[in-house]
């Protein structure tokens, strides 16, 4: 029985031992992953280097090979860090308005609730992007895959952007008449997803006109307030024809 018990004594310090360790290495781990994506953020791939980044995260260089096995894997993994951090709440306002949309197709396309369908996930976007706690590094990190597009890209384009810009296109296409995939639609839904964007990536300069330093709680709740109205009153103007100069 004394065998026993000092066995079982034995496995619940192991134990202990154990999920302190793979708590220690959880966090390493997640200061690497914020070092990166400040590092990345903010300079080309080339340009930073692992030791910079291990530096900046308070770690040993060898632990990016150990957690991501080098420079170029803990870029994918960045990539894949701003998505877990970004999609849960995106997710949820997607799946509320294809739901929505789903209902439609039974029973017919209800424009104004459409309408009001836009208004809200364009707001909750923009309180979303203005707000995020990923602070200032994930625009550099989106907009230099933008422009230069590595493996990465595919990362935040099927879990960020398609999905995004898929349902948006198909609510400007149920309240606007036409097809699904229609190309305007695509065109105008990238239209007003952009002018949300603006205001994160061009906040210097609008904060510099407003003479502000940042943007305050009111500021960003008037910004989604704003681009969901103007969102609803484009889409009041006349389709244009295919073959139109």
């Amino acid at each position: 029985m004394g065998d026993i018990m000092k066995k079982d004594k034995t496995d619940s310090v192991d134990n202990i031992s154990k999920s302190s360790k793979n708590s220690v290495q959880a966090k390493t781990r997640e200061r690497l992953l914020q070092a990166a994506l400040t590092a990345f953020g903010h300079h080309d791939f080339d340009s930073v280097s692992t030791r910079q980044i291990a530096d900046a995260a308070g770690a040993n260089i060898s632990a990016i090979s150990y957690h991501f096995g080098g420079k170029g894997a803990l870029y994918m993994a960045v990539a894949a860090y701003i998505v877990e951090n970004i999609h849960p709440l995106q997710a949820k306002n997607i799946d509320k308005v294809n739901l929505a949309l789903h209902e439609m197709e039974q029973v017919g396309v209800d424009v104004e609730r459409c309408r009001l369908l836009l208004q809200n996930l364009l707001r909750q976007h923009a309180l979303n992007i203005l707000t995020s706690e990923l602070g200032e590094d994930v625009p550099g990190f989106i907009l230099r895959e933008q422009s230069h597009p590595t493996k990465a890209f595919a990362i935040l384009y099927n879990n960020l952007f398609e999905p995004l810009h898929t349902v948006v296109t198909k609510l400007v296409a149920s309240i606007k008449g036409l097809s699904p995939g229609h190309k305007e639609a695509c065109l105008v839904a990238h239209a007003l997803l952009g002018q949300i964007i603006y205001f994160r990536v061009g906040r210097t300069g609008l904060l510099r006109r407003l003479e502000q330093q940042s943007y305050s709680s009111k500021d960003i709740e008037q910004i989604s307030l704003l681009v969901s109205t103007l969102a609803n009153q484009a889409l009041n103007y006349t389709i244009l024809e295919e073959d139109s100069p």
